[in-house]
């Protein structure tokens, strides 16, 4: 997921993205994740381009848990759009084989 820092009034902080993560991200998925800071841009109604910071979060789940993950990662995206007024937070989704 990638999540844009820039909202009405200051700016999300690190700290406040850290505790977004500690509170609403990690128990949803306890077993890791990754963060990436990030620089982003995109294009807003009105053609303008919009540069902004952003944290880029990767989580990794067994396949077979998919339908639930998904679940969990829309109230993730959804949560954090409310709470920093956010448009939309960007998911990709891809299918890899990993081992630890």
């Amino acid at each position: 997921m990638f999540f844009g820092t820039d909202k009405p009034g200051p700016d999300v902080t690190d700290h406040q993205f850290e505790r977004f993560v500690n509170d609403v991200v990690t128990p949803r998925f306890p077993d890791g994740l990754t963060v990436l800071a990030g620089s982003g841009q995109w294009k807003d109604d009105n053609g303008k381009i919009v540069k902004e910071r952003s944290k880029i979060v990767v989580l990794l789940y067994p396949k077979d848990g998919e339908q639930d993950s998904n679940k969990k990662i829309e109230e993730i995206r959804d949560q954090y759009e409310k709470k920093f007024l956010q448009e939309s937070v960007l998911r990709t989704d891809s299918t890899e084989h990993v081992s630890f």
